[in-house]
């Protein structure tokens, strides 16, 4: 995918400052640029070969992305899972909305299998911000009592309706140290342990991601009733 090349070399320097901020950026790229389109999928020229793919069905799909992945790895492990097409080749999205890290820990939370060229794309993201340890890196799975962390932060953020960009929520002794992540904009704030009370906000405005698709054909999310007989 051209597109992904252009933007990891155009955003060189803040890769360089913030890994994990761009790569889940260009794990969810795709997904948010389809997202974003109002093209009609009647239009969309589709090979032969990826008709025949999509005939298979969205479950099949997601299932032959998985095994890609890694055999322990099933579809608990995300929260979402989407089959987008540029008529060319068939990608999924998986992805972990809310990231909810424990204090010393690293996990991989949204993979990008292009099923067509059998790539994938994945980085993990840490806390601290470069924890590492000797083990392999697992694939987050949301516990009963991450989901009790993961919901303290929203009750105290408050109205999340139509919010759909990632959050990375790091657990710290006190707080939780939160990122919300997004094609155009990063925000930093701590989240009060015990009050919710939020302070120490920071937002920052980025540059834009270089939409350049002379050449490429935009990944549109799949809809399968057209397919179905």
């Amino acid at each position: 995918m051209r597109f992904l090349i252009n933007f990891l070399a155009y955003n060189r320097k803040s890769l360089m400052k913030n890994v994990t901020y761009i790569i889940v950026i260009v794990l969810n790229l795709i997904f948010w640029t389809s997202s974003a389109q109002n093209t009609d999928q009647n239009d969309l020229k589709m090979t032969n070969a990826v008709k025949e793919l999509i005939t298979m069905g969205e479950d099949t799909i997601v299932a032959m992305a998985l095994k890609r992945i890694d055999e322990n790895v099933s579809i608990e492990n995300f929260t979402s899972a989407s089959v987008l097409s540029n008529g060319e080749e068939v990608y999924v999205s998986f992805r972990n909305q809310y990231k909810y890290l424990p204090i010393n820990s690293i996990y991989y939370f949204d993979v990008g299998v292009n099923v067509t060229t059998e790539t994938i794309y994945r980085s993990s993201v840490a806390n601290p911000v470069g924890y590492a340890n000797k083990t392999p890196i697992p694939y987050f799975y949301e516990t009963e009592d991450m989901q009790k962390h993961i919901n303290f932060v929203k009750q105290a953020i408050g109205d999340l309706k139509g919010f759909e960009n990632d959050m990375i929520i790091r657990e710290n002794d006190d707080y939780y140290d939160i990122e919300v992540l997004s094609a155009s904009q990063e925000s930093r704030y701590k989240v009060k342990k015990g009050t919710g009370k939020i302070y120490d906000e920071f937002h920052a405005h980025l540059e834009p991601i270089p939409y350049d698709f002379v050449g490429d054909r935009r990944f549109q999310l799949v809809d399968f009733s057209e397919f179905e007989n």
